[in-house]
């Protein structure tokens, strides 16, 4: 048998929850199933694959995120000689192909590995107006760029279990929770593109467009309060140096970028304890540079040239610049896979 567990939380399936499960173990996957307190009447599905995996169940749905993290906890217990292990859907929308793409880039890496779909024009609309509005806010918090930050097809060593059964999220906000997570902790990342496949639109998903993707939205913007106190601190600085101070532009701009980023780090270091402590110091130094710069010539440009109100030019110059994260992010991950 391979040594990755497949975890499968399932809420109300289908047949495809059948195939899926005989396709996994004629590959030689052990497999954790897990009902999502989907109804006496899908027993009968379950039935008919209680015997060839590991089950657990709840009586009342209780989430994605509360069966995933009930899965790890209990998969400790199952399999203690794991290395692995790989969270799949139970819906038919990841092939065996795919899995195994994973699983072999985690014995290669022995580091996290998600599954990453590209979005056409034959996506359904439901899965892809969350996904595009969420890897844009995401990207701008964490400085790290995922073409897809929702699949639900992700590697994860062994090792990272304890720490995924304390973060918070009990629905489908759960898995953007562990993405933001993992990124402010500076962890080795890679991601592998997959086929998207959706059967009939994909219809059979629980993902509700606007009350999910609000929730996602909400983790997101808890997470980006240091950030967001730090950006409110600039821009204070910024206006106070420029209206009493005799402080020049530059002398403004720079000293209260560098203020401001030193806050910040002291404040990200103690809420995410990063894993590479030197990757996280040389990308936030080269970021804030980057911006710093931008910031400075636009504020020249702006209040000496055209003599714009600077109560007003520096928020907004401010907010641009920051929105640059999003732009960095994605070439660092064009040219730095795991990053």
């Amino acid at each position: 048998m391979k040594d990755a567990i497949i975890l499968i939380p399932s809420y109300e399936p289908d047949e495809l929850l059948i195939k899926v499960v005989d396709e996994l173990i004629n590959d030689d996957f052990n497999i954790l199933v897990v009902n999502d307190g989907s109804g006496k009447e899908f027993e009968p599905i379950f039935d008919q694959i209680k015997d060839k995996v590991k089950y657990l169940s709840f009586e009342k749905n209780k989430g994605k995120g509360a069966a995933m993290k009930y899965g790890y906890k209990e998969l400790l217990n199952f399999y203690p000689e794991a290395k692995y292990v790989i969270t799949v859907d139970g819906d038919g929308q990841h092939s065996l192909k795919d899995i195994n793409r994973i699983y072999d880039k985690l014995v290669e890496t022995d580091q996290l590995v998600f599954g990453v779909r590209s979005f056409g024009k034959d996506v359904p609309f439901r899965s892809k107006f969350g996904n595009y509005f969420s890897k844009t806010t995401r990207s701008l918090l964490t400085k790290q760029y995922i073409q897809d930050d929702q699949c639900g097809l992700r590697g994860f060593p062994i090792r990272y279990l304890p720490d995924l059964i304390k973060i918070k999220g009990n629905r489908y906000e759960y898995e953007m929770n562990q993405v933001v997570r993992i990124q402010l902790m500076q962890a080795s990342l890679y991601t592998i593109p997959i086929e998207t496949i959706y059967l009939d639109g994909n219809s059979r998903s629980h993902f509700s467009p606007f009350k999910d993707t609000f929730r996602i939205q909400t983790i997101i913007f808890l997470h980006a309060i240091p950030a967001l106190l730090c950006n409110a601190l600039l821009m204070f600085m910024m206006i106070t140096l420029m209206k009493y101070s005799s402080f020049s532009i530059i002398e403004t701009t720079y000293f209260s970028y560098t203020v401001c980023l030193f806050i910040y780090f002291l404040l990200i270091n103690n809420i995410y304890p990063s894993q590479s402590f030197f990757r996280r110091l040389w990308k936030e130094l080269l970021f804030t540079a980057i911006r710093m710069g931008t910031c400075h010539g636009l504020l020249e440009i702006f209040l000496t040239t055209l003599h714009c109100n600077y109560n007003v030019t520096i928020p907004l110059v401010v907010i641009f610049c920051a929105s640059f994260n999003v732009l960095f992010a994605w070439l660092f991950r064009k040219m730095f896979p795991s990053f």
